[in-house]
């Protein structure tokens, strides 16, 4: 009897024995112990310090290995169907991935660490997917799983922009570029029907002559009904995160399996390009994702009627947005060998994109007219096309954008010098060199896992060439994912990607996905969840302050006139004539002027300027020290 329990013992003993699972327990225990110090260290010592677990004695960590191994070698016996050893590897890798990320003191390298992490935590993902090849083959998710997980992929992305975006504006941290401007427009939009602004030119203006955007109407509706700056700001979210259903139904047609559909709907909620883009508040371009893929998704069903209604919407989101439409119309001519309808959107975008470029410049010439009667002096950007983002490849300013097409055909050399040379460098200057555009390129295709590169077919590589707008110009704020310039290349690159998924091999698109889901919520780690933690932090400490901020600002006459600070526009927007301080100088010509006492130093020269035009500070509000408040007239 003895003899049979121990040979019982030894044959479930001996699976667990085997050298490859002993090493990859031994890691697995060692990972473990990296968790728990982690976890359980002295917060005040950061592990980026070589003196970080000093104290921690070689014993200490024997014995946490070896107790780890020994509970994980019972787990494995007990479980002799299951590769649990590499589940508690990749449970204890990715409890150290995300303290690492969200630890780790962000500085100039933080890219760089993070590209570290992706190369070690691949292997361990890689390994786990390969051993756990049978257990993932039985698991089918059906249609109800993935519409419950989509929804919710898209409901926690679309909530974490919203939370920012408002605590942004309830914590005064949204300035007047690029919020306030809007917050006044829908003022105007509510009481008027027209797009007019004040404080965005410093003038009553048409917001249409510096961006033909009718796209926002859309939104009029509901800011009629929530008159609110937070309504912009959550709408901005919604408009993004409902992203998820066009591309929910692309891998539908494209038949990609269940977990494929799961990971790309969660890449897509998750994308930091798209998240961290929303964090200068609300733009136009946010409708660009959403409409550019129910666009593609029409297309590929063949239902032609609404394919085009989308794609009138993406040129009613501004005027440069017709570039992609005439992309896609290069795509379906070439790749799809749809000539009528390839055509038709060619030809629709490029007319109407040359109607937009005669208006805007129309409109530049008459307020430039219009500001020289007023006897101000007109900003060479006050309205028009603003062609200069692409100076860098224009020779002659009278060419205008068509300059750019001109060397691109001529001199494709150029081009390349361009690519990936930022404002602050040149080629001949090590010591200027920096890598911003190359952390920007990997920003947007490792969360992809580079399946967009991915076919056998050239003409799909069309999806890919929209990167080119912002990797070609010098204006800094294109190549940064923190800005909203990344949205329409955004649903192109998933275009592609849920294209050639189902032609890569079963092994290498599983590992493909699966790394770019790691890449993409490591990345959303250091992108987004420090700005949801700053602004949380801040309005949970001087949420108060905030409040009897807005009470002061609510209490100034609904129809007079104000000058005030970036950070304070947006708070009241809601008025006919608001102007920010910085540009609208010292013109005695508003009844208030309004100064955040935040920043008074820095605009002392102003409070100057305007008491001795007879300005007096208001007595109303003597007993207040949270702003500097002005008022004509004594």
């Amino acid at each position: 009897m003895r003899q049979s329990s121990a040979q019982f013992f030894l044959e479930k003993l001996k699976p667990a024995l085997t050298r490859e699972r002993v090493i990859c327990r031994i890691i697995a225990a060692w990972c473990t112990f990296a968790a728990f110090s982690l976890i359980f260290a002295d917060s005040e010592v950061v592990f980026t310090d070589l003196s970080f677990l000093a104290d921690t004695s070689m014993g200490s960590l024997l014995l946490c290995c070896v107790l780890s191994f020994l509970v994980y070698t019972v787990i494995s016996v007990l479980l002799p169907r299951y590769e649990t050893d590499t589940w508690f590897l990749l449970l204890a890798a990715t409890l150290c991935v995300c303290k690492w990320l969200t630890d780790y003191p962000g500085d100039n390298n933080t890219f760089l660490f993070v590209l570290a992490v992706l190369v070690a935590y691949a292997l361990f993902l890689v390994y786990f997917i390969q051993q756990n090849d049978l257990l993932f083959e039985k698991w089918k998710p059906g249609k109800k799983t993935q519409i419950i997980v989509a929804t919710v992929c898209g409901l926690t992305g679309g909530t974490v922009i919203a939370v920012i975006t408002c605590l942004r504006y309830a914590t005064f941290s949204s300035p007047n570029f690029d919020f306030g401007l809007f917050c006044n427009m829908f003022h105007y939009m509510k009481e008027t029907g027209l797009p007019l602004v004040t404080s965005e030119r410093n003038v009553l203006l048409s917001h249409f002559v510096v961006h033909i955007s009718p796209i926002y109407y859309l939104l009029l509706p509901f800011y009629f009904i929530f008159p609110s700056p937070m309504t912009l700001q959550i709408g901005q979210a919604v408009i993004l995160c409902s992203g998820v259903i066009p591309i929910l139904l692309l891998c539908r047609h494209f038949q990609l399996s269940g977990k494929s559909t799961l990971l790309v709907c969660l890449i897509y909620s998750l994308y930091p390009a798209l998240s961290a883009g929303c964090f200068y508040d609300i733009h136009e371009n946010c409708f660009l994702a959403p409409l550019l893929l129910w666009m593609f998704y029409f297309f590929e069903r063949e239902k032609y009627l609404p394919m085009y209604l989308f794609a009138v919407g993406v040129l009613m989101v501004k005027e440069d947005a017709a570039v992609y439409v005439i992309l896609f119309a290069l795509y379906v001519l070439l790749s799809k060998k749809k000539y009528l309808h390839g055509t038709i959107l060619a030809v629709g975008a490029m007319a109407w994109f040359g109607v937009a470029m005669l208006i805007l410049t129309k409109t530049s010439s008459h307020y430039a007219a219009y500001y020289e009667e007023l006897g101000l002096t007109a900003s060479p950007a006050i309205a028009g096309p603003m062609v200069n983002r692409f100076n860098n490849l224009i020779l002659s300013s009278e060419d205008g954008l068509w300059g750019a097409v001109k060397t691109a055909l001529k001199n494709p050399g150029y081009l390349l010098t361009q690519l990936f040379s930022t404002s602050k460098n040149t080629w001949t200057s090590a010591d200027n060199y920096n890598w911003e555009k190359v952390v920007y390129f990997l920003q947007m295709f490792l969360p992809l896992g580079f399946i967009p590169f991915c076919t056998k077919k050239p003409s799909r590589w069309l999806l890919i060439t929209p990167i080119l707008m912002n990797l070609l110009t010098m204006y800094k704020y294109q190549y940064d994912i923190g800005f909203q310039y990344q949205f329409g290349i955004t649903a192109f690159l998933f275009y592609a990607m849920i294209q050639n998924l189902p032609e890569l091999k079963v092994p290498l698109r599983r590992n493909l996905l699966a790394f770019g889901a790691a890449a993409c919520c490591c990345l959303y780690i250091v992108t987004v969840l420090p700005s949801l933690g700053t602004y949380t932090e801040r309005w949970s400490g001087g949420k108060d302050t905030y409040r009897q901020m807005d009470a002061i600002l609510d209490t100034l006459p609904e129809d007079a006139s104000i000058c005030t600070t970036t950070w304070i526009v947006s708070h009241v927007a809601d008025r006919d004539e608001v102007y920010e301080l910085n540009y609208h100088g010292d013109a005695a010509d508003v009844d208030y002027v309004v100064v955040d006492s935040r920043y008074k130093n820095s605009y002392k020269a102003h409070i100057d300027a305007y008491l001795a035009q007879g300005y007096v500070e208001d007595p109303a509000y003597a007993d207040q020290d949270l702003f500097i408040i002005l008022k004509k007239g004594g």
